[in-house]
């Protein structure tokens, strides 16, 4: 391999992709590749050549990467199924801040961990972006490490991470919010109803909402039984055979919290469907507060979805004008919006 202390030249030069392949023993359409591709070069050379990249610091085509910026400014969201209404909704929030700024708004949507790890590499190599935003991802160390040498600004919806800008959605908070609002409404069979997450790079928001949903009750000595509770899977089909078999036991829920409003609203068309009065016989309430929510009747918990979103770009924005300020977190405020469905 080439000697790296061949490499420690003057501060000022200017090293190419010729260099950063000779530091990595590659070839430079290898570099090109790792750059641009690095899902289609071994573990091991990109290893190597995102160590040359590092060891000299090497900026890729910076004069043509500069004269862009100089023109065309982006913002890049980095997000699984984006096409759910809730983050459609929470890139809306987003949309409106990076346009009254005229920033460019690109999309990077995620369906393996392969693709995560690829669009990280290729994003921090090659500067394509002014800023990142994640929605609702959970990230290993390693990627994290890259993003934290990454030249551009980095923040994080709905999960927390050390020396990142996060907007943070407290899921905890909202399913002992939901626990507590059917309480005061004389709920005292309690039940809960929610997708699992399909891939294991997503938040597990649903396990959190869970999570406080049951704790509110116990605290109140009411442990909710097992055949109270259903999670599965989302696809077509599998949600509705779940929420049916669980409309069809004896001793029914009196209050029933749903992970979304998309779950919320399939289970209030089911129990129509056999005769289950809502709200008379059972009180539904959803989560996320998307916009046919209202359209529906249903109540929910609010988690502010475009205001997190405008949360999110108004910090990459600020870390863009100054690097040095300290870390923000922001808190989403959580509240419930009653309606039809918890009999308002």
């Amino acid at each position: 391999m080439y000697n790296v202390t061949s490499f420690m030249k003057a501060v000022s030069k200017q090293y190419t992709i010729y260099d950063v392949a000779r530091l990595a023993g590659v070839s430079s359409a290898t570099v090109s590749r790792v750059l641009n591709e690095p899902g289609r070069v071994a573990s091991d050379k990109r290893e190597r050549v995102q160590f040359a990249i590092k060891e000299l610091n090497f900026v890729p085509r910076a004069d043509a990467v500069a004269k862009a910026r100089s023109t065309y400014r982006r913002i890049g969201v980095v997000a699984p199924f984006f096409t759910q209404p809730s983050f459609m909704q929470r890139l809306r929030g987003i949309a409106s801040v990076l346009t009254a700024e005229h920033y460019e708004l690109v999309i990077y949507s995620i369906d393996t961990e392969e693709d995560l790890d690829n669009y990280v590499q290729m994003l921090v190599n090659t500067q394509r972006v002014d800023g990142l935003i994640f929605l609702c991802l959970s990230l290993k160390d390693a990627v994290l490490d890259l993003l934290k040498n990454a030249t551009f600004p980095v923040c994080f919806v709905e999960k927390e991470y050390e020396d990142f800008d996060c907007v943070v959605v407290h899921n905890l908070k909202g399913g002992q919010a939901a626990a507590e609002f059917l309480a005061e409404r004389g709920c005292v069979r309690p039940g809960f109803i929610g997708e699992t997450s399909p891939h294991a790079f997503g938040v597990n928001a649903t396990e959190e909402r869970l999570q406080g949903f049951k704790f509110y009750w116990a605290n109140k000595g009411i442990v909710i039984p097992d055949e109270h509770v259903w999670v599965g899977d989302f696809s077509e089909g599998k949600v509705d055979e779940g929420i049916s078999r669980f409309l069809s036991q004896k001793d029914m829920p009196d209050g029933i919290f749903c992970s979304s409003d998309m779950i919320a609203a399939r289970f209030i068309r089911l129990a129509l469907a056999k005769g289950i009065s809502v709200p008379r016989d059972v009180r539904v309430i959803g989560f996320d507060n998307i916009e046919i929510a209202d359209y529906l009747g249903l109540t929910s918990v609010s988690q502010n979805l475009d205001e997190s979103g405008k949360m999110a770009a108004k910090l990459v924005l600020e870390r863009i004008k100054d690097r040095e300020r300290g870390i923000t977190v922001m808190k989403v405020p959580i509240s419930v919006i009653e309606r039809d469905s918890t009999g308002a």
